[in-house]
């Protein structure tokens, strides 16, 4: 009865924060700016230019993809929005399933609800594609555990025409399998290449300013709680900063290659370790894109003995007065995600070694 109860609970709460994206006048930032986007374009004024707001800075393959949003009042917009966002997360825990139990405890309703941040529910109330994107990547995750090469690289690429970071999940190829996939590493990296060159091709003014308003962009934590956006508060001068952050990522990446070629760990194991280690060598990994890692750190919460220190290290983000005591505090509260995140990639490089007893 006392976990029926829980659970009735913490789906009403979960009702609450979707509710948000409805209800509160300043949710659903990012839809606004496409919404602006689409009316912009279909009047024949450039995408790139959009009245009040934040910019619009995704490359010219987006507005056609977002701009039939623009057709709809906003409020219907939004309902649109947040039904094809639920059916992509729906999707999501089908895929999440295949490499990590979830059993549809209140304490998992929870977790999802908050873990990271409440990374999930920022893209919610957001009104960010994320979740789309999420999917995408994790369909092409799903390909690579069963072998299927090909659809994880056409997977990829095509998520990564509109978001372009993605492309980072391409080095998936070389830490997954069991021997290193540089060839489809080279052929999906020259795809991406190449598409992307189109898009220059076909809209160049478009691409200029698409250029243009993303290197004006310099998000750092709490709402870019990044590796690279840390390296930048800590060592503010530019080109020390992406010597760092250079180094940073060689490191990740050895330690990475080192683990997968130590053992025969699990594959789900292996597609877990390579979610993380993208999610911390990527330079713009914003606060709601940490739902990524939800299946890495719900993973751990399945091991005895680590379900108290993993939930409160992800789930529980640090008391706001608590930022106040020291220059410390003010950095772990603006990039608590990310340290969630280096905890998760040391647990997986000594899991990652060893073969795994199947436990869903």
């Amino acid at each position: 009865m006392r976990r029926r109860v829980a659970l009735y609970l913490s789906l009403g709460l979960a009702a609450i924060c979707v509710g948000q994206a409805f209800l509160l006048s300043s949710s659903q930032w990012d839809l606004k700016i496409w919404w602006a986007m689409g009316n912009a374009f279909r009047a024949g004024r450039s995408p790139y230019i959009v009245e009040g707001g934040l910019p619009f800075i995704y490359p010219p393959i987006a507005v056609p993809l977002l701009a039939p949003l623009s057709l709809l009042p906003f409020e219907a917009a939004i309902a649109a929005w947040m039904l094809l966002k639920l059916c992509a997360l729906a999707g999501l825990v089908a895929i999440w399933r295949q490499f990590v139990e979830i059993r549809g405890t209140a304490l998992e309703v929870l977790y999802f609800l908050f873990a990271f941040g409440s990374a999930l529910t920022i893209d919610f109330v957001a009104g960010n594609p994320c979740t789309f994107e999420q999917l995408g990547l994790w369909l092409g995750l799903l390909a690579l555990s069963r072998g299927r090469i090909f659809w994880f690289c056409a997977a990829v690429v095509a998520t990564a025409q509109l978001k372009i970071s993605p492309a980072l999940m391409l080095g998936a190829l070389l830490l997954v399998p069991k021997e290193p996939r540089w060839g489809a590493f080279a052929a999906a990296s020259g795809a991406f290449l190449g598409l992307l060159g189109l898009q220059r091709l076909l809209a160049p003014e478009w691409f200029a300013q698409f250029i243009t308003r993303s290197l004006m962009v310099d998000e750092r934590g709490p709402d870019n709680p990044s590796l690279y956006g840390l390296i930048r508060d800590l060592a503010p001068d530019p080109r020390l900063s992406v010597l760092i952050w250079g180094a940073a990522v060689v490191l990740v990446a050895a330690l990475s290659l080192r683990a997968a070629r130590r053992g025969s760990g699990d594959v789900r194991v292996r597609v877990l370790l390579a979610t993380v280690v993208y999610a911390l060598i990527a330079p713009r990994f914003m606060d709601y894109s940490y739902e990524l890692l939800l299946p890495a750190g719900l993973y751990f919460l399945r091991r005895p003995g680590l379900t108290v220190p993993v939930a409160a290290a992800i789930a529980l983000p640090l008391p706001r007065g608590a930022r106040l005591l020291t220059q410390a505090g003010r950095v772990l509260q603006n990039y608590y995600p990310l340290a969630c995140a280096l905890g998760l990639f040391a647990l997986l490089l000594d899991e990652v070694g060893a073969p795994l007893t199947d436990t869903r």
